[in-house]
């Protein structure tokens, strides 16, 4: 059953990004969640950090949208494998928009404790959007 639960739990995250709502987001974190990911300077710690990075990624992607491929659980631990769309309108790591849309595949590992989401480390390719929105050529 907690499996179960753990599997509702991160799916539900993906679904307060789709309706681009940090405030449910935020209510789905642990108090010390931490995020960890090659995009990102430094890990991520805490629960209004965790929606910081939410808004700051929807800021840059105002229609960001996140499809659940694959979902496997294994005791407190989730992987999610996802494919990002969206159009880059905003600022995002220094890079003024681009208006150009972006197709980005990734996989996050998500562990869950007493009911919230703990620990996130999350892979995508960034090479591949920043080809797509035009700031990276191939040969890079």
């Amino acid at each position: 059953m907690a499996e179960k639960a753990n599997l509702e739990l991160v799916r539900e995250s993906f679904d307060a990004w789709n309706a681009h709502d940090p405030v449910r987001y935020a209510k789905l974190l642990d108090e010390r969640y931490v995020q960890e990911s090659d995009t990102l300077q430094q890990a991520v710690s805490g629960r209004e950090a965790g929606r910081a990075v939410m808004e700051m990624y929807l800021r840059a992607f105002p229609d960001l949208h996140l499809d659940v491929e694959q979902l496997m659980t294994s005791g407190d631990y989730v992987v999610v494998r996802w494919t990002a769309t969206g159009t880059h309108r905003g600022e995002l790591m220094g890079i003024p928009a681009t208006n150009r849309s972006g197709v980005v595949r990734g996989c996050s590992i998500v562990e869950v404790r007493r009911g919230h989401i703990a620990h996130e480390w999350v892979y995508w390719d960034t090479a591949h959007l920043l080809r797509q929105l035009g700031v990276r050529s191939i040969a890079a």
